[in-house]
Formats: structure tokens, sequence, C-alpha cells
């Protein structure tokens, strides 16, 4: 595990590219319940990177995308089971989970879509 300060948005790609698995994680609020849409998750997901997810919100992109692990946040006996659960995947696993999560981004979250989406609802 990994942790490290704050980079320039422009060196993120290349970060994420060099990691294994990658944690986003949040705290138990409840703004939460009406869901999230973090821009680090994107670029996650884009790396093609498999995810441990720590939420407790109304939506759960990991769980949609069928990209990682999802568990409830702030629970650290289940984020460390998760951890353990990643590190013993399979190379082909962990390249599917990844794949999927770029897929998603790819075709729900891209701004080509998102724009399409946008111009269609103004209809």
């Amino acid at each position: 595990i990994l942790f490290i300060n704050r980079i320039a948005k422009n060196q993120i790609p290349e970060l994420l590219f060099k990691m294994d698995a990658l944690y986003i994680g949040w705290h138990k609020l409840s703004i939460y319940r009406f869901g999230v849409c973090p821009n680090k998750l994107f670029d996650y997901m884009l790396a093609g990177k498999p995810i441990i997810h720590s939420i407790s919100a109304g939506n759960d992109l990991v769980a949609d995308a069928k990209c990682g692990i999802t568990v409830q946040a702030e629970d650290i006996q289940a984020i460390s089971d998760a951890i353990n659960e990643m590190a013993n995947k399979s190379k082909f696993e962990l390249e599917s989970m990844g794949e999927n999560g770029r897929q998603f981004v790819l075709k729900h979250h891209d701004y080509k879509v998102l724009a399409t989406k946008f111009i269609n609802e103004c209809k």
C-alpha cells in the first residue's frame, strides 16, 4: 500500500498506470444519500484499474460498473478485508474489473455522451 502527497492533475494518468488497484473512501454523511459523482473515481475507472470503494451513499458507480469491491464507509475491517480480497484475485480478474470500469465511463460518462444527453433533454 502506497500513500502519496497531492500531485498535479496532468500527472495522474501516469501514476494510476503504475498501480495494481486503487482506493477511494468516503465518510458516512447524510448528504451522500442523494449519491456521489467524484471526478477522481472516473480517473480511476479510465485508468482501467480495479477499485476498492468504501461508501455509504445513494449510488455506487463501482458496483454499477462491476469494476471493484464495495464496502461500507468507515468500516476499517471491511476495507482491510477488501484489500486482502483484491490482493488474492488473479491477474485476469483484476484486468477484467479494470476494463469494466473503463468501458462504463466511456459508455455513460464521456463528455460526448453527456453532451448528447444534455442536448436531447433540452429539445
